[in-house]
């Protein structure tokens, strides 16, 4: 779309109507995203050719990602491999997060994109049931029964080891059933090929039936001593197949699943707590959390929180020491990955008839990307991609409306914006990582897995 591509999207000095018209053609440009992008099939097997798909892909203004040159390579060295088509080449991204990420407002867009561009490498994860009701993943079809309840991180007490996605599932009635299978068309997620439960072995445990499209795979047994973290694999031919998994006896507890291809494609995990902040993922077991996203493995992991850390007393010096002990336990879980954080969108009040900024956000947006620098993570800011300051009450009155009425959420069509602007921002960084580096020789190292690898009875 040549009539903007370099124009300032997001200045606020913008006039209402001038402002009003820019986010529509930026709308009707993520609808026509799939005509005006080539898919990952023109990509070939050099880095010539990668750049050649980049360079014909439609390019937005951005607000661009900050960091060390090098914060990214890990990702982009992934992704190489993924774009050339090597065999086997998944490039996986696990995204934490608050609400927004639960919602996979935010995760949702940008993992279609990157879908479309360089494959469907699968689903990803899931947790067995709904955390709340407003836990509706995109790009699946996913029906847990009533019959199961979630604790997560924002609730005091109690063992605090909530598997990959913050969620320990638990079977409070007898016959607590998930169904999940693939979506019928779409950039992500239409199939699979290799299917994970990841479940904890605990004394108060119980089984869970495993069927794949009514072919009863076996049975995981959930029960046992000493209590350890576990899962079990179930590989069919690449398809759409329905997944069943059923809990007879209540207490039965799981946390999640993970739906893959055998690649190359890209898998993008959203992984979010509601109501979470940067003390809530710290009040995790540590080397619980850690275990499970080393198990994941991930090429970049997307740390995306602030929202809920925003309140007038907040001391922002212990703060900063609280987001780089988390940003630590990161590259202690996978030291070879990158680790990028994502900070907040705009959050307003009302003042009158106006809306206007909560007053610490911009201080605390600040302190997010001072540390960041200091531990040479990349950083990328909702709130500076918004338009900064006053953008929410900006956005809640656009047409369409992009921000929510609670004032600190996207809609729909507000993650599809920011996703894109961060897409963007994102492919900018691989065009130059391609440029200097060309095409990864070889996937980095995989490190010990360390759950326990079990077998269906």
């Amino acid at each position: 779309m040549p009539a903007f591509a370099g124009a300032p999207i997001f200045s606020y000095s913008f006039s209402s109507a001038d402002f009003a018209r820019r986010l529509a053609v930026l709308l009707i440009a993520i609808l026509v995203a799939g005509a005006a992008r080539p898919t990952s099939a023109a990509a070939g097997e050099d880095a010539s050719a990668i750049l050649a798909t980049l360079n014909a892909q439609r390019k937005i203004a951005h607000q661009p990602i900050e960091g060390p040159p090098e914060a990214l390579d890990a990702f982009y060295a992934a992704l190489s491999r993924t774009a050339a088509k090597k065999p086997g080449a998944l490039t996986r991204v696990c995204h934490f997060g608050d609400s927004t990420v639960e919602m996979d407002l935010v995760p949702g867009p940008i993992r279609r994109l990157l879908a479309k561009d360089w494959g469907d490498g699968g689903r990803g994860f899931l947790l067995l049931a709904r955390p709340r009701p407003w836990y509706r993943p995109y790009d699946v079809e996913y029906d847990p029964s009533a019959k199961w309840i979630t604790v997560d991180p924002g609730q005091p007490g109690g063992i605090r080891r909530f598997g990959l996605g913050g969620g320990l599932c638990e079977a409070y009635k007898d016959g607590a059933k998930t169904e999940i299978e693939p979506v019928k068309d779409g950039p992500v997620g239409t199939a699979f090929s290799r299917v994970e439960i990841l479940y904890p072995v605990r004394p108060d445990s119980g089984d869970m039936i495993v069927e794949i499209d009514g072919d009863k795979k076996g049975t995981i047994h959930g029960a046992g001593s000493p209590a350890k973290d576990a899962f079990v694999e179930v590989r069919v031919p690449d398809g759409r197949y329905e997944i069943e998994v059923t809990a007879p006896k209540k207490g039965t507890k799981a946390y999640g699943i993970i739906m893959e291809r055998d690649g190359p494609g890209i898998v993008y995990d959203h992984l979010g707590v509601n109501g979470s902040g940067v003390p809530t993922y710290l009040s995790i077991d540590k080397d619980h959390w850690e275990a499970q996203l080393r198990h994941r493995d991930p090429d970049l992991v997307v740390i995306a929180l602030g929202t809920n850390d925003v309140y007038p007393d907040l001391d922002l010096e212990s703060y900063k020491k609280q987001m780089a002990q988390l940003i630590h336990r990161a590259k202690e879980a996978v030291p070879g990955a990158a680790v990028l954080w994502m900070a907040p969108l705009d959050r307003a009040t009302k003042q009158g008839s106006a809306l206007v900024s909560n007053p610490m956000m911009p201080r605390l947006i600040a302190a997010q990307r001072e540390v960041a620098l200091a531990e040479k993570v990349a950083f990328w800011s909702c709130f500076d991609a918004m338009g900064g300051e006053g953008s929410m009450g900006r956005w809640f009155n656009s047409k369409p409306r992009l921000g929510a009425g609670d004032l600190f959420h996207p809609t729909k069509e507000g993650g599809e914006v920011l996703g894109e602007n961060f897409y963007s921002a994102l492919m900018k960084g691989f065009g130059e990582y391609l440029t200097k580096n060309g095409v990864a020789p070889a996937p980095r190292p995989k490190p010990e897995d360390p759950l326990s690898k079990e077998t269906l009875q």
